[in-house]
């Protein structure tokens, strides 16, 4: 009875969500009761091949075989039929489709989502063994051997590769190149730098990233004509002790451009180079931006300053790859050319080897209208269809600004919720212009970042009326800069933004609430935020692809400070409430930041690891007794604890009356948040992907509120009201489109002080109805 009483007071977390469950888990379940198998399907002689297996004999001890093995791995060929739960359903459907007669469901199963068998006829072990003892020569194994096993039962069939070890060779010392020139005598000047370290297992790898560094170093030299295949490493092993000694050299066969490092000469800049030849053959008039830069633009469409401002390659100077990356990434960026390419050729300088440059341009439409029909699901559960329709003038003031005039509306609907429900409207404009520099009032001397600057001015005005809520009215002005110093990094400052509220119908189940809390009413909603907001984003997924990759998310956000000393400095009257006033609006004056981090690892093919750990503080102050609603912090959702509904936990311990199960509870909210999210990602066919995950967290206040009993902060008792909940998932994934469908429980609940983890009942009905949570979302949830 007791554990009764207690699901009871999860009735906001009730759903069909096992209903669901039992209809995904059907086809597996009709799989696994259908007795006939696979083989029967094979002709006499045929053998179904099932895979292959790595096995290491090694008398001394070898580090890093997880390593070998995931390379050797990938040598082997063909890949088997792919199994799930130790089945093969994608050959069942493949076998059970037969031969189609039309373009119906039978081709649908056979061709599209079956796949024929994989016959170990099509395996050639013999050449697998040799791309082994490859592989491991390639890794420093030069004196490893392969030997084969071949596996047959039943019309099966399998391989065991045995691979005898020892320890790889490593690298006594990299030789460097006899200094005949300036480009030897410039690789040599490179290799303090190197990657091959005396002491480190050879690599056949680490030779080809270290043809590459010396590359991009020269290349930044002006020896824009040379290439990693010009140089090489010859090995010696002679010196014993399974060591290896490297030896730089170049290729007799280079072509002598490769060794030159060379000037930029002139520039010519084609605005519009199918354009630029007249029907006499003549080019039209020409524009000197500065010495050695010319612009052709026949058709006047750009000022020259802006495509002046974006080159960086300079007469004069040596050639730089960065400068020519820097140059295409700025000329792309003004967002009104499709196409940029960049050719150079051969020619002398004051005697001196020289690259002529030509930059040919395609301007774009400068003009645009697109309308979008899109399905929206958000955080809080609600779905529903939206509309947006957006005009863009891509080159408004011939200086590549963007202005941008867009509308959207959305109708959804409250999903998820069996207790509730409800509905929600919104509708929105905005004008936004965009400058391609960086618009500052004084002079700033500084490196120009990887990719374009911007500054941008938007103002929008928002409405939303949810039917068990409340309506708002929102207008916001924001001035902000965005740039990227670093591909991985981008950085956007807003000194100035504006957000007004106003509260308009309050529904009946929050009526009470509000009317009867009017300093409530006003702190929450009805506040006019005047501050500044600067977020810091680091994605290593940008860069070259990585085992590991790490997200990094970091948001400062601070209102009313300024205005709160410049209305103290003006000795301007307080209200009776002791607050300042802007056009009859008290200003919110508040601090706060959050921190979201997050990693990925790529077990191997098909498998991967994600986590994320988020943190956030808000913490208000003179001028305001609570943040703004926009401005706390939520937990629970699709995107955020999967076994709650959105917005249903905390604070802290607080747990909301009968009266409020189930519906928009505004005091589920707090200053402080945590949470902590465990993914593990694997393939089930090539556009179905499943996941497990353990979601965990809460938020919190800072200070006692007698609405929400056991909502502050305490860092002596907070992690025992950290709620917990864990799940399964399944998302259809054609790279474009991501559609999640996840099933999740919970673990612990915050307000429960019987017993920090929750009994896990899945045969039992009640328990079913009461906790198990179906999630509904576009996208990976991080």
């Amino acid at each position: 009875m007791e554990i009764m009483k207690k699901q009871k007071k999860q009735k906001k977390m009730t759903n069909k969500g096992h209903k669901y469950l039992l209809f995904a888990l059907l086809p597996v379940l009709l799989l696994a009761g259908q007795g006939c198998s696979n083989l029967r399907y094979l002709e006499d002689g045929q053998e179904l091949y099932t895979g292959s297996r790595i096995q290491f004999e090694h008398e001394e001890k070898i580090s890093g075989l997880s390593k070998v093995e995931s390379e050797l791995e990938s040598v082997l060929q063909p890949e088997p039929n792919a199994t799930f739960l130790g089945m093969r359903i994608r050959l069942w459907l493949y076998n059970t489709a037969g031969e189609p007669t039309g373009r119906g469901l039978r081709h649908l199963m056979r061709n599209r989502f079956g796949r024929p068998p994989v016959l170990f006829e099509e395996v050639s072990v013999s050449r697998t063994t040799r791309l082994l003892e490859n592989r491991l020569h390639n890794l420093g194994f030069f004196d490893a051997s392969v030997e084969y096993e071949i596996k047959k039962k039943e019309q099966k069939a399998s391989v065991n590769y045995i691979v005898s070890l020892r320890p790889p060779y490593t690298i006594s010392e990299l030789f460097p190149l006899p200094e005949t020139d300036s480009l030897s005598k410039s690789i040599n000047e490179t290799l303090d730098a190197s990657l091959i370290k005396p002491g480190d297992p050879y690599r056949l790898q680490t030779l080809r990233e270290e043809r590459t560094r010396i590359d991009r170093v020269l290349k930044r030299q002006g020896y824009y004509f040379f290439h990693p295949d010009h140089i090489l490493f010859r090995a010696d092993t002679t010196a014993g002790n399974r060591t290896v000694e490297l030896h730089a050299a170049l290729k007799p066969e280079n072509p002598p451009q490769a060794a030159r490092s060379y000037m930029i000469a002139n520039v010519y800049l084609f605005a519009d180079y199918l354009l630029e030849v007249t029907q006499d053959g003549t080019r039209s008039d020409t524009i000197i931006l500065r010495d050695g830069l010319y612009l052709f633009d026949r058709e006047e469409q750009f000022k020259p300053a802006t495509l002046a401002n974006a080159v960086f390659l300079k007469k004069g100077e040596t050639y730089n790859v960065e400068e020519h990356d820097r140059t295409l990434n700025h000329l792309l960026g003004l967002g009104v050319f499709k196409f940029v390419n960049i050719h150079f050729e051969e020619t002398t300088l004051d005697g001196m080897p020289a690259l002529n440059v030509r930059i040919l341009l395609t301007p774009a439409e400068k003009k645009s209208l697109s309308t979008e029909i899109r399905g929206v699901t958000k955080s809080n559960n609600f779905a529903g269809p939206g509309l947006n329709v957006s005009f863009s003038n891509r080159n408004a003031l011939g200086g590549a600004e963007q202005l941008r005039f867009s509308t959207n509306t959305s109708v959804e609907t409250l999903i998820a919720r069996k207790q509730s429900s409800a509905s929600s409207v919104e509708a929105g404009l905005e004008a936004e212009i965009t400058y391609p520099r960086f618009v500052i009032p004084f002079k700033i001397r500084r490196s120009a970042p990887v990719l374009l600057p911007k500054t941008s001015f938007s103002l929008g005005f928002n409405f939303l009326s949810r039917t068990d809520a409340f309506n708002l009215s929102s207008l916001r002005f924001q001035y902000e800069y965005s740039w990227n110093q670093r591909i991985a990094s981008n950085h956007r400052l807003s000194p100035v933004v504006l957000n007004w509220f106003a509260l308009g119908k309050i529904s009946d189940n929050l009526g009470a609430d509000i009317i009867e809390g009017e300093l409530l009413q006003r702190g929450l909603f009805e506040q006019f935020i005047m501050g500044s907001e600067y977020s810091l984003t680091y994605n290593s997924q940008l860069k070259q692809k990585r085992t590991n990759d790490w997200y990094f998310n970091l948001n400062l956000d601070a209102s009313g400070n300024l205005a709160r000393a410049l209305f103290g400095l003006a000795g301007a009257q307080k209200n009776e409430e002791g607050s300042y006033q802007v056009f009859r609006q008290d200003f919110s004056q508040y601090s706060k930041a959050d921190i979201d981090l997050r990693w990925y690892n790529q077990i191997n093919r098909g498998q991967r690891l994600a986590a994320r750990f988020i943190a956030g503080v808000g913490v208000p102050y003179g001028n305001s007794q609570t943040l703004p609603y926009i401005k706390q912090f939520f937990i629970g959702g699709s995107n955020s604890i999967r076994a709650f509904h959105p917005r249903s936990l905390g604070p802290g311990a607080y747990e909301p009356p009968d009266s409020l199960q189930g519906r928009f509870n505004i005091y589920q909210s707090g200053e402080i948040k945590l949470e902590l999210n465990i993914e593990y990602r694997f393939d089930i066919t090539r556009f179905v992907k499943g996941a497990f995950f353990v979601d965990a967290g809460n938020v919190w206040r800072l200070k006692d509120n007698e609405n929400t009993p056991g909502g502050r902060f305490n860092r002596n008792t907070f992690y025992e009201q950290i709620a917990v909940g864990a799940g399964t998932g399944l998302r259809i994934d054609v790279n474009f489109f991501v559609l999640r469908f996840d099933f999740a429980f919970p673990l612990a609940l915050p307000w429960d002080t019987g017993s920090f983890f929750q009994p896990i009942e899945p045969f039992k009905k009640d328990w079913r109805r009461q906790n198990l949570i179906f999630n509904l979302g576009i996208g990976y949830p991080f």
